[in-house]
């Protein structure tokens, strides 16, 4: 039985919260957060211990999660580490690589596990990409969806964006030649909407479209290989495969020609909490009942590519004007 502290009870932080009781080899025993209110509200609810001061907690749990503000995110994982505890934090891990690579070497010196927090990964079509592509030439995606206030002090890319990233990093397995990204602010100070485009080793290429100013939510990848045309809905987590058609008909003495354009393939995907799947995965590798679904390197190769496309989108971005 692992203990459990959450460090963090913001939007994500109660979500993890909500689902601690759900995993069977894990128990929640702490808490912290800055908000006394908060904090003494859920310590109460969960009959756990609590401070307002992360560090007060790390006697009373062997694991933890960080789900604080990501400029925080350094100094909690560090000193976390440093105490011989295992790690599940937020994406983005921190918003500068040295520091990533730093975290990561201080849990492989203690023999710590250290994740970082990218739910999508464990998306039940995610989770089928990897059967069924197949050296694919050109994929796009688009996740958009309408403004929110509070998260108008955010990066599209490391808060959004970075999911798409890590994803497709994953399902080509090739290395990124060239990086091309424009966006601009519509209603904050930051790109509010952002178009990208990869361009990796083989010549493949991967268009990503984000935005936060779109008002139908829209989260979708579709990938373009020589034998398949394969589209991935990540809201309701279904995969479609559109396959080359072969049949072809002859109707009257006009020849009218009908052809199957393509053939349909519903793939049947096992559908679960994404999340539930995530803190489970975090606990079996704990615990030695399996491995990382991918490695320390790809964790900071996607955090690496996802804050070049921050750094160009933000040298350059301008205003959309919005007429009201």
């Amino acid at each position: 039985m692992i203990k459990m502290g959450l460090i963090g009870i913001g939007r994500m932080g109660s979500y993890h919260l909500n689902l601690y009781d759900e995993i069977p080899s894990l128990r929640l025993t702490a808490l912290s957060d800055a908000n006394e209110q908060i904090l003494q509200e859920k310590a109460k609810q969960f009959n756990v211990f609590s401070s307002s001061n992360f560090e007060d907690i790390l006697d009373k749990v062997d694991a933890v999660t960080i789900a604080a503000p990501t400029k925080f995110h350094f100094e909690i994982a560090r000193k976390c580490l440093e105490a011989k505890k295992h790690v599940l934090v937020e994406k983005p891990i921190t918003t500068n690589f040295e520091e990533a690579v730093e975290l990561f070497n201080i849990a492989e010196k203690n023999n710590l596990v250290l994740h970082i927090g990218h739910v999508e990964r464990f998306n039940g079509a995610v989770q089928e990409l990897k059967k069924i592509v197949n050296n694919p030439y050109l994929i796009e995606s688009r996740r958009v969806g309408p403004y929110v206030e509070r998260m108008k002090d955010d990066s599209i890319v490391l808060d959004l964006m970075i999911h798409d990233i890590d994803i497709i990093l994953n399902v080509m397995n090739r290395e990124v030649i060239d990086v091309e990204a424009k966006g601009s602010k519509v209603y904050s100070n930051l790109p509010d909407f952002a178009s990208v485009t990869l361009v990796f080793d083989n010549n493949a290429i991967a268009n990503i479209l984000v935005s936060r100013v779109t008002q139908k939510k829209d989260r979708t990848m579709s990938i373009s290989q020589e034998d398949a045309f394969i589209h991935l809905d990540y809201t309701s987590q279904d995969i479609n495969i559109y396959r080359k058609g072969l049949s072809q008909h002859i109707f009257g003495n006009k020849e009218l020609t009908y052809k199957n354009e393509y053939i349909l393939e519903r793939l049947f995907v096992y559908k679960d909490n994404a999340l539930k799947l995530e803190i489970k995965h975090f606990i079996d590798c704990i615990e030695g009942r399996k491995p990382r679904i991918v490695s320390v390197n790809h964790e900071l190769r996607s955090l690496k590519v996802a804050l070049e496309v921050d750094r160009i989108l933000k040298s350059k971005v301008g205003r959309c004007e919005v007429i009201s």
